[in-house]
């Protein structure tokens, strides 16, 4: 994601994953990383999961 010096972006963050204290005005550091170990994992889960199905289904075929 490109984001330009004159462009914005508007998140709406509910108030219960603000820091307890925060006011308006406040400053909060926010960030967001991308986790490539999980999102490998994460793929391989469903890659598993599709492979467990595709099977199951050929075996149905199988006894019709």
């Amino acid at each position: 994601m490109l984001v330009r010096d004159e462009e914005t972006i508007k998140i709406n963050i509910p108030l219960f994953l603000l820091p307890v204290g925060s006011r308006e005005g406040d400053i909060l550091d926010i960030t967001i990383a991308r986790d490539a170990k999980d999102t490998e994992a994460a793929k391989e889960r469903a890659s598993n999961l599709l492979e467990k199905l595709k099977n199951k289904n050929e075996a149905n075929f199988d006894y019709e």
